[in-house]
């Protein structure tokens, strides 16, 4: 009787991703906003590719590590700078799956914009764990200590800097898709992680605007 309930307790701890120091706090969940673009189309009325669904921390059991990604093009990687969360010229791929976040820690969504695009929304995803083969481990695992004010930087293939300063943060439901879409007079970008550990049931998101 003790010997299975023993094998399932180990193959439990095999899939559960690693842990951090602390928990991540979460703020009041905003599931609805006016005014936002539905699904395949923008403010402007322009069509629109999301990537199907918000990425997460997988607790189903984690997929095994796959070389490259097939979603990634010239030009889609980017380096992220963020001095709050002690991020310092990490390299950024593109990414639709949750094999690419498990593997990467960190990704831009591939459907989302890129910061020289004027009125842009980059949206880019990050575990606050990770597994042991994770690239980036707990890249936005203190996402909640971001402040209006703080700034994030990002820099292109070519060298080019671009400069956001963080305005707003929100906890939505994985299925509030919008956070993802552009919003109209703005070029943003928007960091997302899971919230709370360790059920992470709901998304953090931290929004950006360019400001140079």
């Amino acid at each position: 009787m003790f010997v299975p309930l023993i094998l399932l307790l180990v193959l439990a701890l095999l899939v559960i991703p690693i842990f951090p120091k602390k928990e991540m706090a979460s703020v009041e969940v905003r599931p609805v906003v006016k005014d936002v673009p539905s699904p395949g189309e923008t403010a402007s009325g322009e069509t629109y590719t999301q990537g199907g669904k918000l990425l997460g921390e997988n607790l189903s059991g984690p997929k095994e590590p796959v070389n490259g990604s097939s979603t990634e093009t010239s030009g889609s990687k980017l380096r992220l700078t963020v001095p709050r969360l002690d991020l310092k010229n990490v390299m950024v791929r593109a990414g639709s799956t949750q094999a690419d976040l498990d593997r990467e820690g960190i990704l831009r969504l591939d459907s989302s914009g890129v910061p020289w695009d004027e009125g842009s929304n980059t949206f880019i995803a990050g575990h606050a764990l990770g597994f042991e083969w994770t690239r980036v481990k707990y890249a936005f695992r203190d996402l909640d200590k971001m402040k209006p004010g703080d700034e994030i930087f990002v820099r292109d293939s070519e060298g080019n800097k671009y400069t956001f300063r963080v305005y707003d943060r929100m906890t939505v439901r994985p299925e509030d898709y919008w956070v993802t879409y552009p919003e109209p007079g703005r070029t943003l970008i928007s960091l997302q992680s899971c919230v709370p550990i360790p059920t992470f049931e709901n998304r953090l998101v931290v929004r950006g605007e360019l400001v140079g």
